[in-house]
């Protein structure tokens, strides 16, 4: 994205603790108007940290559906685009992205 539309993107995951707060973090409101969401569905989110730690409260259902019922509501809450991540490419995902936010190649 960087070389054909000059964008530099970067990953802020939220945490349990940025939920609870029920607003953005800090260092992401100076940036409000560049945020753009990914989601992805609970079941998926699950078989993926129960690779890193399983059976874990981290890793259960429960645990999982929570965070991401949370960041969705974050989401709504602040008006911020977003999409479910979790049937689409990186290629697939950074081209909704693009359309989502308007933005056109700069470089050719």
């Amino acid at each position: 994205m960087a070389m054909q539309f000059g964008i530099r993107a970067a990953n802020y995951p939220l945490t349990e603790d940025d939920m609870e707060r029920l607003q953005l973090p800090p260092a992401l409101k100076q940036h409000r108007e560049k945020l753009f969401g990914l989601t992805i569905d609970p079941d998926r989110l699950t078989a993926i940290r129960h690779e890193r730690k399983p059976n874990s409260r981290y890793s259960s259902y429960a645990q999982c559906e929570f965070e991401v019922r949370e960041v969705e509501s974050l989401f709504r809450r602040e008006n911020i685009p977003n999409i479910n991540s979790t049937h689409f490419s990186v290629e697939e995902i950074s081209a909704k992205v693009l359309v989502e936010k308007g933005v056109e190649r700069r470089f050719k």
